[in-house]
């Protein structure tokens, strides 16, 4: 029985390293998309090679984001649907209307709202990937700690929280 549960955390830590590294991967092609369109708005690139740049990584972008989601939901955590679920069902929207390729013409007339598109999406991004480390370094931890361990940790914090001393 303890073999099969090991088996299975081991598992569930992978996804989480896993889900981690795709989150990393969509926070920098949102950051990439949001460099180069600063690019443009500078005058340091032209149109049609910010909008090429862009479009490239547009579908690898939600693909990632979709598989991150459904990481999160094998880890079973269930609750980040409600946090990645509007803008997965706002990008298959987008796809389905054809609307999430940037389109060289328009480029400058949009360039506020992508940018503030970008922007909205980076915090979502951070903010998930943040939970992702959390979750996936309280499953590391736990695992590797037994019930006695974990009872010892708890009173070390306990105390060091309740102490007016601190080593800074």
């Amino acid at each position: 029985r303890r073999e099969r549960d090991e088996t299975g955390d081991m598992t569930v830590l992978l996804l989480w390293i896993l889900a981690f590294l795709v989150l990393g991967a969509v926070m920098g092609i949102n950051l990439y998309a949001l460099i180069c369109l600063s690019d443009l708005q500078a005058d340091l690139i032209n149109p049609h090679d910010c909008a090429g740049r862009i479009n490239k990584l547009v579908m690898p972008e939600i693909i990632a984001h979709a598989a991150a989601a459904g990481l999160m939901m094998l880890c079973g955590s269930w609750s980040m649907i409600l946090v990645n679920g509007p803008l997965i069902a706002w990008h298959v929207r987008q796809v389905g209307r054809n609307q999430h390729l940037a389109d060289v013409t328009e480029i400058f007339n949009q360039l506020d709202k992508e940018k503030s598109v970008r922007v909205g999406k980076a915090m979502l991004y951070a903010l998930v990937f943040l939970y992702a480390t959390y979750r996936g370094t309280e499953r590391g931890v736990n695992m590797f700690l037994d019930p006695a361990e974990k009872v010892k940790m708890a009173a070390f914090f306990k105390d060091a929280v309740a102490s007016s001393v601190h080593h800074f």
